[in-house]
């Protein structure tokens, strides 16, 4: 048998709690800070053409956002219950839902994708921008990432399926490949380098688009190979309606939250954008940058929700108790070291990645304040990941629409004061009040178990 059906599945439900949760998030992790290493270039590079490209490039970026969130039905919903299949050792139950999974993503997907490439102007016109060129951009970079939609989502659900079955090597190495391909053809295409046309802001649409694609393939031709979740895997089989509609149950509350979160950041941005484009591009550069603490929080979230899940799936409530105080410590020397590098270190940072100074001042501004609540959004994160496990995706979802939601009010509050960083108040208040209240919940949660 393959390495990748022994060697790399990780024994969840016994031995020691913190190196099984360790080397499970560790590879996660890798990938999360290679997506996240992807996403800076992808910023410098685009940044190099101007404030007007970065802006484009983030307008459109909402969009794939909503597409992640609304894969998150199939890819949550499909993590949680074959987890918890596979703690209760029903392996053929495990199979039907990472099967029917997939087959959810590919339907919701090819519409959402749809919708993206014909609605593409409408939805740009949504920023109000003030460059006419700038939108046409945007639009055109939506169009073309659109295409990508379904592969984009069979990469998450896998990613989430694997996890669950303890397999978290296997995504890091399909995942890895595609950001460092990613990485290596944004210039060629943003900037027509040798054999290559110079396409800007479209050349980092279609480096995406191929990267995913490769990805993919290779997650593909796994499934073909694999004889432990996907043996005897049919596409096109049948699936049973509970089933189904026990992915969407779990999965619509967090996917619910994302998409949530991403209309609240677009209303967002366009208070925002009353200040100028520039404050938009303080934003998306900042964003990306605080992404080394997001993007990794959230993979060791996967790997909470898959220890949980297999746990609770086998009844080991003390086993799910002991995870949750050992992730949380794990998490907790993470988002310390995260909130000291971004707010003592936050001018020299944001100046890698853009080169205007006023930009630059301002974005040092947004490190500081949003730097304050990483640790919270790591309690954030991590916490869901262990609700989520438990079949509980209702409260944090509920929770963190509702304190997001708090922003667009806070930010009218605090602008008066505060001018720009008003807004950046509010989303780190809410931030730090989403961890604080979701780590007391759990806590209480679990006392119950």
């Amino acid at each position: 048998m393959e390495e990748s059906n022994i060697e790399k599945r990780i024994d969840l439900l016994n031995g020691n709690i913190a190196k099984a949760l360790f080397w499970l998030s560790l590879p996660i992790m890798g990938t999360q800070f290679i997506e996240m290493a992807y996403n800076l270039f992808d910023t410098l590079w685009v940044g190099r053409m101007g404030n007007q490209a970065v802006t484009a490039v983030g307008a459109a970026g909402i969009f794939m956002w909503i597409g992640s969130g609304i894969a998150m039905i199939p890819q949550i919903g499909g993590q949680v219950m074959t987890g918890q299949s596979i703690g209760e050792g029903d392996m053929d139950k495990a199979r039907r839902y990472a099967r029917e999974s997939i087959q959810l993503m590919f339907f919701i997907m090819l519409i959402y994708g749809a919708m993206c490439i014909i609605f593409r102007h409408p939805f740009i016109s949504f920023y109000r921008l003030h460059n006419a060129d700038t939108a046409v951009a945007s639009a055109s970079y939506l169009a073309i990432i659109s295409a990508a939609d379904i592969v984009m989502g069979l990469n998450l659900v896998m990613t989430g399926l694997l996890t669950a079955a303890g397999d978290s090597k296997t995504p890091f190495k399909y995942n890895a490949s595609g950001a460092v391909l990613n990485i290596l053809l944004d210039p060629l295409l943003i900037f027509g380098i040798g054999p290559f046309p110079e396409m800007g802001v479209n050349g980092a649409a279609v480096a995406t688009v191929f990267s995913e694609c490769v990805v993919a393939f290779m997650f593909a031709r796994f499934i073909h190979k694999d004889d432990y979740l996907f043996e005897g895997f049919d596409l096109f089989g049948g699936f049973k309606s509970k089933e189904i509609v026990r992915i969407i149950k779990l999965g619509a509350p967090p996917a619910v939250f994302n998409i949530g979160y991403a209309f609240i950041s677009m209303v967002i941005s366009r208070i925002i954008v009353t200040f100028g484009d520039a404050a938009i591009a303080v934003q998306r550069v900042g964003a990306q940058i605080e992404s080394v603490s997001w993007m990794t929080a959230d993979g060791f979230a996967y790997s909470m929700t898959a220890f949980t899940s297999q746990n609770y799936g086998a009844e080991n409530h003390e086993r799910v108790r002991k995870g949750f105080r050992t992730g949380t410590a794990m998490i907790t020397a993470y988002g310390v070291a995260v909130t000291a590098l971004l707010v003592l270190c936050a001018a020299p940072i944001f100046s890698i990645f853009i080169r205007e100074p006023d930009i630059i001042a301002g974005g040092a501004d947004y490190l500081r304040i949003v730097g304050l609540s990483q640790l919270f959004m790591c309690y954030e994160l991590s916490t869901t990941g262990a609700f989520n496990g438990i079949g509980q995706t209702k409260m944090p979802a509920a929770i963190g629409l509702a304190l997001t939601v708090a922003r667009i009010p806070a930010c009218y509050l605090l602008m008066p004061y505060f001018g720009i960083n008003g807004v950046w108040w509010a989303i780190s208040i809410s931030s730090i009040l989403k961890g604080s209240i979701l780590n007391i919940l759990f806590i209480r949660k679990l006392k119950k178990l």
